[in-house]
């Protein structure tokens, strides 16, 4: 399998570190790299993301660290990764996989206040996201108010990680 340029070191010590095999790439983006994986120390196939900045992994796993203490598997009907295992020094978070519809994809979250936008980039944000969703904007803006009620502010919101 074909590494994403600047992983492959942390991807390697990952590897031998957790005796894991990298299955599929399930993508790369401006936060990390995502493989589904599997490991003797896990029971099931799982998604271990890789992350290039400390600044993303800390925000990420501070929203998987909230979802796992209030104990959240779902919201609004859509499937949330479970937390399964992270590594602060290699930047990796381990999590179950999920199907349809699903929130993933937390490496732009925010936790307890919002991204510090000005009025008219929120008015733009919500106008492109907006077109992005169509029909289903309603049920994202739902969404997204439940993860506020729970402190957590999606700003990275598209087709991809809210998926119906």
């Amino acid at each position: 399998m074909e590494l994403p340029a600047g992983y492959e070191k942390q991807i390697e010590t990952y590897r031998e570190r957790f005796n894991a095999e990298l299955l599929d790439s399930l993508g790369t983006g401006t936060q990390g790299t995502v493989f589904t994986a599997q490991s003797p120390r896990l029971p099931t196939v799982y998604a271990v993301k890789f992350h290039r900045r400390k600044v993303a992994y800390e925000r990420e796993i501070g929203v998987y660290l909230r979802l796992r203490d209030l104990e959240v598997t779902e919201v609004c009907g859509h499937q949330v990764p479970q937390l399964l295992a992270y590594d602060d020094e290699l930047l990796t978070i381990e999590m179950t996989t999920v199907s349809p519809p699903f929130c993933l994809d937390f490496g732009g979250a925010y936790l307890d206040q919002p991204p510090d936008y000005t009025p008219e980039v929120w008015r733009d944000w919500r106008e492109e996201k907006s077109e992005d969703f169509g029909d289903n904007w309603p049920a994202v803006l739902e969404i997204l108010d439940e993860f506020r009620w729970m402190g957590i502010h999606i700003a990275d919101v598209n087709p991809g990680n809210i998926r119906f």
